[in-house]
């Protein structure tokens, strides 16, 4: 009983941690920017490549491997899709372009990301090289090496711009809500594009 006690601790220890809340958070916002992209491709660019490439017929970009032919209600012989074999290059095509859209994004991202990470440890380092100068000076001065320390990492901190207190981080709940919500869009946004 206590292992699966201590178990069920750890487990929420790792649940509330901040980089589970992060992953989260990317989650929803990769979906519903995957949406975004599919939406592109699918009802912009899949109809324009058709249009440009595709044949009398409409159909699009496709090779066909065994075409069966049905007749309309006019006797017209028309190409039974369901029922014919083919390689549809348009989807897949859309497939590379989705891919390539998302990764630009995540590029993009990350390397926004990073450089706000370089500035900040940058900073982070300036400011620890101008408290050990002034922490030395002060020694030099007669302070005890704490004292000197402290006095000089009061006044660094001083000098640095406030930092605005961050925003409350939703709660795991609040997060597991929104999932849901946005999962259950995305399914009902799914069945309305089958039909």
């Amino acid at each position: 009983m206590k292992k699966i006690k201590s178990l069920l601790l750890e487990f929420k220890a790792f649940i509330t941690r901040g980089n589970v809340v992060d992953m989260a958070v990317a989650v929803i916002i990769g979906a519903a920017f995957n949406a975004i992209v599919t939406s592109l491709t699918n009802n912009i660019l899949k109809p324009l490549i058709n249009w440009a490439v595709g044949g009398s017929d409409g159909i699009g970009l496709i090779t066909m491997l065994k075409e069966v032919k049905t007749a309309d209600a006019d006797g017209n012989l028309i190409v039974d899709m369901t029922n014919s074999v083919y390689i549809d290059w348009g989807t897949f095509i859309m497939k590379i372009i989705d891919f390539l859209l998302i990764a630009l994004v995540l590029f993009v991202i990350i390397k926004v990301f990073m450089s706000l990470k370089n500035a900040a440890n940058k900073a982070a380092e300036k400011a620890k090289k101008r408290t050990a100068k002034m922490a030395k000076k002060l020694q030099k001065q007669g302070m005890s090496e704490e004292e000197a320390l402290a006095k000089a990492q009061a006044e660094v901190a001083a000098e640095a711009p406030a930092v605005p207190a961050e925003p409350p981080k939703p709660t795991s709940e609040e997060l597991l809500a929104e999932i849901r919500d946005l999962l259950a869009a995305r399914s009902s946004g799914s069945g309305k594009g089958a039909e």
